[in-house]
């Protein structure tokens, strides 16, 4: 089924701007079509986590001793037919669900203790939620060699809060209207808006005080980057030829490190520089004073 058609359990947690690997901007541009999602059929990763889905059923039956079978595939929200998930298990006897993950070694801190991402968090409550149920569990192998299991109780109020964002997501997304950007979209604007036109827009006297904040920002991040560099040439020169210095607090190394790098003129002396080169284009923001 087409995801442009629809918040699914994976959505929900970039609506709420709590989801580690997409914003709302950059889910409502794949909703509205204005950008391709990535195609990530073919990544290795993906297809492992796809496969081993059935091992970690079966690894959380033989750990809690909670048998398990497959379940439908969509659920739809009572009201709003756009507000739908999928639930990979749903524990036999019980009104219970089971999401299965996979996920890399490096997230195994991730999982400590009572820990659990903020994205399966909002994904399985999403899914209570949608399909009416109290209990959820969420079993995750990490890095191939070690297994959790936690366990996850509908909160009503935090579901209530969900349907409310969605709803307006939702409409952002018919209308057509993109929700504001954040820090992190910094990169996606190139993306959503690669070219330009001939235009200058006039943009709203409010917007004064936002370009004066940044101007300001980046002025003291210039000068905060000075002031690293400066104490950073100080302590180098301490250290000069030796390994480090420590402190009573402290133990900094300078060592040697090996770097590659392309020469590009000896590849322009070779004739094959322009074989290899790639030209790209941005947008490039600059700001300053207009006429008054």
């Amino acid at each position: 089924m087409d995801r442009k058609g629809y918040i699914g359990g994976s959505d929900i947690a970039a609506v709420l701007g709590m989801s580690k690997w997409k914003t709302a901007l950059q889910l409502w541009a794949e909703k509205t079509g204005e950008i391709e999602p990535e195609d990530i059929s073919g990544v290795e990763a993906v297809e492992l986590g796809t496969e081993l889905e059935d091992f970690v059923a079966k690894k959380f039956t033989r750990k809690t001793g909670l048998a398990v079978r497959q379940a439908p595939m969509h659920y739809h929200h009572k009201v709003y037919d756009y507000m739908r998930c999928q639930v990979d298990r749903l524990v036999t006897g019980t009104n219970d669900l089971l999401e299965c993950k996979t996920t890399s070694a490096w997230r195994v801190k991730d999982w400590e203790g009572e820990e659990i991402p903020a994205d399966y968090i909002c994904q399985v409550i999403w899914q209570l939620g949608i399909t009416g149920r109290d209990v959820g569990y969420i079993a995750v192998l990490i890095g191939g060699q070690k297994f959790v299991w936690k366990k996850i109780i509908f909160d009503l109020h935090l579901f209530e809060k969900m349907v409310e964002e969605a709803i307006n997501f939702w409409k952002c997304v018919q209308d057509k209207t993109p929700p504001m950007a954040v820090g992190d979209d910094n990169p996606f604007m190139v993306t959503l808006y690669p070219e330009h036109g001939e235009g200058v827009k006039e943009a709203d006297e409010s917007l004064n005080e936002s370009i004066a904040l940044l101007q300001e920002t980046k002025h003291h991040i210039s000068e905060m980057e000075k002031t690293k560099d400066e104490i950073e040439a100080k302590v180098k020169q301490i250290i000069g030829e030796s390994l480090g210095i420590k402190t009573s607090k402290y133990l900094i190394t300078w060592k040697e490190q090996q770097t590659t790098k392309i020469d590009t003129e000896k590849m322009k002396e070779a004739g094959i520089y322009d074989a290899y080169k790639k030209v790209g284009a941005t947008r490039v923001l600059r700001i300053k004073l207009g006429e008054k």
